[in-house]
């Protein structure tokens, strides 16, 4: 772009407001929707999400279940995505009226978590949730309650936490913020890594299929039924 516009290199921002915003985006750690930002995002809202459905289901159970999508750490991967997704796709919107955010979270809430139990179902031949029993399910997958519940979550999280989450991140000093992101994504990379060979593991010996390799005899030794059926209490296999 440089070299077909030269005029690019050398342009300066005209105005003071302009000046203080280029100043802040070199200076600030994680600025506006940036990857940092995001990861950042992702990781809180896993978190937040699997305590958030723990609670849940200790209020409406009465009992303490795992809800957590990886074997090590309470992290909802479901919930992570959806908020991260959420923040790219809506903040570009988040100054729009209320019912705007409210029907795009309906929406986007509702396909998204379609898609992510399909998605489970036809990789490890597993069903994480089923909605079969609540009124107005579309497969069992997903329900037009939770939906309503997707649009609220996205309304309160543009409107009212997203501005205090994102302030609170840019606070982090730029080069310890950048080494934490880093950290954050190779713990979560090999985490998800090994929680769907433990899965897959979990999925073939339900089959009575044997390992066939030291790291598949690893798994069945680290990761037996019995710690797999705490992880995903809610798990039923399909193949």
């Amino acid at each position: 772009i440089y070299h077909a516009f030269p005029k690019l290199e050398t342009q300066e921002p005209q105005t003071e407001k302009e000046r203080q915003e280029l100043f802040r985006q070199k200076n600030t750690f994680a600025y506006g929707c940036s990857f940092h930002k995001i990861l950042w995002i992702f990781m809180l809202g896993a978190f937040l999400g699997d305590l958030t459905e723990t609670v849940f289901c200790r209020i409406t159970m009465e009992r303490w279940m795992s809800r957590s999508s990886v074997v090590y750490g309470p992290f909802s991967l479901v919930w992570g995505m959806g908020v991260a997704g959420a923040t790219i796709l809506l903040y570009r919107y988040r100054h729009r009226e209320d019912r705007y955010i409210f029907l795009a979270g309906t929406f986007l809430g509702g396909a998204y978590e379609y898609i992510c139990s399909v998605f489970t179902e036809l990789v490890f031949g597993t069903i994480f949730w089923d909605y079969s029993k609540i009124p107005f399910n579309l497969g069992g997958r997903i329900n037009l309650l939770y939906c309503f519940f997707w649009g609220i979550a996205a309304l309160v999280w543009m409107k009212i936490c997203y501005p205090k989450v994102s302030q609170w991140i840019e606070k982090v000093p730029k080069k310890v913020g950048t080494w934490i992101s880093y950290v954050m994504l190779v713990f979560m990379i090999f985490n998800v890594c090994l929680s769907g060979l433990a899965m897959g593991r979990y999925s073939e010996r339900a089959q009575k299929i044997p390992a066939e390799h030291s790291l598949g005899q690893w798994i069945d030794q680290h990761f037996p039924d019995e710690r797999m059926e705490r992880i995903y209490p809610n798990a039923k296999m399909t193949r």
